[in-house]
């Protein structure tokens, strides 16, 4: 019995010691003991009295390694439930925007949980722990930090709300918090400030410092500070705005701080995310619950047209029920009537009470006016995406526009310097990453995309007889970005221009009838080119369309016997007379030459090709007669 007695005391001393030893092992998870840790078994029930011996049994069970970390996780477990201690104030969520309508995002959240949550580590807990939710404007930002403050509010001594839009309402959220706080914490006289009639600056700063040395105290670790909307850029930034550096309110070296943003570069603070689209399904889910019952299978277009932007999502349910219409007439609304079905301009017109940027019509105002004033290229820029598709812009595509590549033509200034110096077409582009404008497209560092609803936008930035320019820039950056070459990379190329070729072919009949751009020689030209680029990818119905449209342009500018006008010809008989299934083969559309045929006319017309040249050119005396607009020029 002696023997047997040993022979356990010496295994538990050994597997303890192994433990020891080998602690990294068991603190990953990579050492399991097979035989059962030893407890009270040694003391006998008849040996109740003996409480030195139980006590001294009970203390060696936990000193355990296994024991106590199981242990520790329980207590872990039931701290992060709920905070008991001097420091808790009550949760409120007066003054937030937190809607009844909100979808749970499960796995956002759990992102936010992991992350911000306390802990009871004394290392964790003298470090802050800041967490950055960046993206689009009414990508969902707001709702998601309003959720994780409700679910986990009990784990912290503290939530505090922070109306971050400008200094002055970030001040006078920090300061309204000294309600809040547990009498004899902070000094009585600051709370003078809530009680203050006339609330003086003096007042108001006193308060928001004494906030913030409260949440400073070394013992005060378990708060969550909630900082909603940063989205102005305070660096290089002019007084006056409402724009100021987050960080000079970041008290302490303790606590979680979680940021809402639709400025890039605060993800440099600390963890970030930044919030994207939502899925299909989960769009479908907001959409009706702010519709308030089930949605018909034909909702899938508008899912589509919406592209998983939360607000937009929201606002359309929300229209569908106060308006009592079906999905498909919102559909067509909002493709023949968007400007009106937004909403106005201003921003006190709230669609959804609980958002208070206003509507999807109004959101993006203030950030594109941070913009425009930080760099007008970046404004103009995004004004002509618009016209464009929205995917897959890249600095090759407006290179065209630099005077060393067509030096015949006339370009808007900026526009030009932006295609001849890729460093400040690379300014303008990240102004509006900074900004949570666009975005870099998926597996491309150089090439990028606007969200689909923003991009409708963009469409009512201007006027609408604005509009009509922008289209003929728009056009005559697709049309002369055409190669003529038969290259692998040629190819590769005008894969690239036939969604921004369908852009600018849809405007382009919506304006025919009434703009007198059609008739400027620049416009004409690319007409032609996206005739060939049509034909190039076997649209032959497009290009023949096109080839029409540059031909009547040429014959009322240059008349009937101009070479330009024979070019065209040529190349829309060909189109006819083959039927579309021979012009790529045929060598023609490999240049703007004329093709080979057997008749006078024909043979002239391969003669006046020769001499204007594989790309058309035109001649000098032509070169200055391209009226654009001043507008477009500026």
């Amino acid at each position: 019995m002696a023997a047997l007695t040993r022979l356990a005391t010496e295994t538990e001393k050994t597997a303890e010691q192994f433990r020891r030893d080998k602690s990294d092992l068991d603190g990953k998870g990579r050492y399991y003991r097979f035989n059962v840790s030893h407890g009270l078994e040694n003391v006998g029930l008849a040996e109740s009295k003996r409480q030195r011996e139980i006590a001294a049994a009970t203390g060696r069970y936990v000193a355990l390694q296994d024991v106590y970390r199981q242990l520790k996780a329980c207590a872990n477990g039931l701290a992060r439930k709920q905070y008991f201690g001097p420091f808790k104030t009550p949760f409120s969520l007066d003054g937030v925007p937190a809607s009844d309508n909100y979808v749970a995002r499960p796995h956002d959240t759990a992102e936010l949980e992991k992350y911000l949550l306390p802990t009871r580590s004394y290392a964790q807990q003298t470090r802050r722990k800041v967490f950055v939710l960046s993206g689009l404007g009414g990508i969902g930002k707001t709702q998601l930090a309003i959720d994780f403050a409700r679910r986990c509010q009990a784990m912290f001594s503290s939530v505090f709300w922070f109306d971050g839009r400008s200094e002055d309402q970030l001040k006078r959220s920090i300061a309204g918090c000294i309600a809040k706080i547990p009498k004899g914490q902070i000094p009585e006289a600051s709370r003078h400030w809530t009680n203050s009639h006339t609330q003086s600056q003096d007042e108001l700063d006193d308060a928001v410092a004494a906030v913030v040395k409260w949440l400073g105290q070394p013992d005060n670790t378990d708060w969550l500070l909630i900082f909603d909307n940063i989205d102005k850029d305070w660096i290089d930034q002019e007084p006056g705005t409402g724009a100021y550096d987050p960080r000079r309110y970041l008290p302490g070296d303790h606590g979680s701080v979680l940021i809402t943003t639709r400025l890039s570069r605060l993800a440099q603070l600390g963890e970030s995310r930044k919030l994207g689209q939502v899925s299909m399904a989960l769009g479908k889910a907001i959409l009706e619950r702010w519709f308030g019952g089930e949605l018909s299978s034909d909702c899938e277009n508008l899912l589509k047209l919406l592209h998983g932007l939360p607000l937009a999502l929201a606002q359309a349910g929300s229209y569908l029920r106060e308006k009592s219409v079906d999905v498909t007439t919102y559909v067509r609304i909002y493709n023949k009537q968007w400007d009106e079905l937004m909403g106005s301009r201003d921003v006190s017109d709230r669609p959804l009470l609980d958002y208070n940027q206003g509507s999807v019509r109004t959101t993006w105002t203030v950030s594109f006016r941070e913009i425009q004033n930080r760099s007008p290229d970046a404004a103009k820029l995004l004004r002509l995406w618009a016209f464009l598709d929205n995917k897959q812009l890249w600095h090759g595509l407006l290179i065209v526009t630099s005077n060393r590549a067509k030096p015949q033509y006339s370009w808007p200034q900026w526009l030009s310097e932006i295609g001849c110096n890729e460093l400040r077409f690379l300014d303008a582009i990240g102004l509006l990453l900074r900004y949570s404008m666009i975005e870099t497209e998926q597996g491309s560092k150089d090439s990028y995309s606007v969200h689909p609803v923003v991009h409708q936008w963009a469409l009512y930035l201007d006027e609408e007889w604005h509009k009509d320019e922008w289209v003929m820039v728009a056009l005559a950056v697709v049309g002369q970005s055409v190669s003529m070459e038969g290259t692998k990379e040629c190819w590769a190329l005008h894969r690239k221009l036939i969604p921004h070729a369908e852009a600018t072919r849809i405007w382009i009949q919506s304006i025919a009838e009434r703009c007198w751009c059609i008739g400027d020689e620049l416009v004409l030209d690319s007409l032609h080119m996206l005739g060939h680029l049509y034909a190039n990818q076997e649209k032959f119905a497009e290009a023949e369309a096109m080839y029409k449209r540059a031909l009547e342009g040429f014959e009322k500018v240059l008349g009937r016997d101009h070479p330009k006008v024979y070019s065209v010809r040529g190349n829309l008989r060909l189109l006819q007379s083959s039927g579309g299934t021979k012009l790529t083969n045929s060598g023609f559309v490999q240049g703007r030459s004329t093709p080979s045929m057997d008749t006078p006319e024909r043979l002239g017309e391969n003669v006046i090709a020769k001499r204007i040249g594989p790309l058309g050119n035109l001649s000098a005396k032509l070169r200055n007669i391209i009226p654009f607009h001043k507008r477009a020029r500026e």
